[in-house]
């Protein structure tokens, strides 16, 4: 039904009833004066159900917004404005919650009082769900964007030449210091120090014109301190296949760099500490081997010089001095042997640590200072690694030597045993003692901790004045096919196998 003169002047009639468009009239009192035939078909209500009805009556606006869309028409009623637009939500007669925007306008008399208001109506419901699905999108890439622990930056190229920065996330402020407002927008050359202008420009150049990714290793000083970063570009191309962006990843290893660094010192400092305890102990085995040489073999030869020459002067009896001869050169001989067995160490190629260990111990006996008790197990032969052998009799044997030389023990117990993960070297007198917190190491026991140490292993030394002194060495083995093998090795023969 057409309200009476509402469009008599106008000769689009025909071409506003045929827009998809919802068209309605209303009074200055906010009553419908006229409702096309598209405003039906979205509300859903004939003109026949509304005409001349209160909009506020209708109900058909969404509760949230009624308020907001009674100021758009309240300002349009008092002459503040002609016209205005509104997006809000509206129901239909089936009660289904649409999208609507909303173009208002006025129609004034002479005098400059509003006689009417026309509203032009398009309904965006599926328009805002798109809208509302990029925005969800946007926002959860946005979250992911700045959630992330690493800095991210995009950069738009511009003429081929010029870098851009288009926005950056949250992890790049946190680590560099610098806002968002300081970089974005801005060239790389107002953003980064001076020191990367020539390295970032070589990187992002190379990354345009191969179109491939670009790792490199950026040392820089930022507001936040100086950072070191793995840095990783990735060129993006458009619909066109051109490179127009970059995206930059960066990954923060300062602490890893000042870590290595810190380790690196460590190692060196270990390094020079061996290095001197290995030179000073050399050279007290050298002065001891000096010592030996001239306490007594140098006196014994030197005797045995003396009695040659009065053989020689046939001024004593030669049947008495000859044989003293042979004999003090038969102990010069066993003494040289002693010396060289004590220095050089045992081939475990051909010599398992079990003859080694009894050849050790007998040289103990030999000396009748105290008893030695010798407990192997029936396994070892050919059970241990020949690294972890040398290792075990050297520090047998530079214990048993501190033993007779400042226990004063009468027995010494040398216990090996080996299981699945462990090898253990247990020596144990009942000399003296001392307090390991008063007496500071000397060479010997420093020497046992080294080797100890070289091969993952725990040193343990325990002692009292006046009971005795234990030494406990475990290693931590790998068990493969019966042989024992040290972790450190296993570890230095998977890196050179990889």
């Amino acid at each position: 039904m057409r309200t009476p003169g509402f469009f008599d002047e106008l000769n689009f009639y025909q071409h506003l009833q045929n827009t998809p468009l919802g068209i309605v009239g209303l009074t200055p009192s906010l009553e419908i004066s006229y409702w096309s035939d598209g405003a039906a078909g979205i509300f859903e209500w004939e003109e026949t159900d509304v005409l001349h009805q209160p909009i506020s009556q209708l109900h058909f606006v969404f509760e949230e917004d009624r308020e907001k869309v009674h100021q758009k028409f309240a300002e349009i009623l008092d002459g503040t404005i002609s016209s205005n637009r509104c997006t809000n939500r509206n129901y239909t007669k089936s009660g289904r919650v649409i999208y609507c925007e909303w173009y208002n306008s006025a129609l004034k008399d002479t005098s400059g009082k509003v006689t009417s208001l026309l509203c032009f109506v398009y309904e965006t419901t599926h328009l805002n769900k798109i809208v509302q699905k990029l925005e969800h999108s946007q926002g959860q890439l946005s979250l992911i964007y700045n959630s992330a622990i690493d800095p991210m930056w995009l950069i738009s190229i511009e003429d081929g030449e010029r870098f851009r920065f288009e926005s950056i996330n949250t992890a790049f402020t946190d680590v560099t210091g610098l806002k968002a407002e300081q970089v974005v927008g801005n060239v790389i050359e107002d953003v980064l120090p001076v020191t990367s202008h020539q390295l970032v420009r070589e990187k992002y150049t190379e990354a345009m014109q191969s179109g491939k990714i670009v790792d490199y290793i950026e040392i820089a000083v930022h507001p936040a301190g100086k950072r070191v970063g793995e840095i990783r570009v990735i060129p993006v191309k458009d619909k066109a296949g051109r490179i127009t962006k970059i995206v930059g990843i960066a990954h923060d290893i300062t602490e890893k760099v000042a870590l290595q660094k810190k380790l690196d010192e460590e190692r060196d400092l270990l390094n020079k500490r061996l290095t001197a305890a290995a030179i000073k102990s050399q050279e007290l085995e050298r002065n001891t081997l000096g010592w030996e040489l001239h306490d007594n073999v140098n006196q014994v030869l030197t005797t045995a010089k003396l009695y040659t020459e009065l053989c020689a002067a046939r001024v004593v009896d030669l049947d008495v001095y000859l044989p003293k001869c042979t004999a003090i050169l038969n102990d010069t001989i066993n003494e040289i042997r002693r010396i060289s067995k004590h220095l050089a160490a045992p081939s475990f190629g051909t010599v398992e640590i079990a003859e080694a260990m009894k050849d050790l111990a007998e040289s103990v006996r030999l000396t009748q200072k105290l008893e030695l008790e010798l407990e192997l197990p029936p396994h070892c032969n050919d059970a241990i690694d020949e690294d972890l052998q040398l290792a075990t009799y050297r520090i047998a044997q530079e214990q048993l030597t501190n033993v007779l030389k400042h226990s004063q023990a009468s027995h010494v117990l040398v216990r090996l045993t080996c299981t699945a993960n462990a090898l253990t070297l247990v020596i144990s007198d009942n000399g003296i003692g001392f307090d390991p917190k008063q007496k500071a190491n000397g060479i010997g026991i420093t020497n046992m901790i080294n080797r100890t140490n070289l091969f993952n292993g725990e040193f343990l030394l325990e002692s009292e004045p006046g009971k005795g002194c234990t030494v406990t060495v475990r290693f931590p083995v790998n068990e493969n096919h019966g042989r024992y093998t040290s972790i450190i090795k296993e570890t230095v023969n998977r890196q050179e196998n990889a």
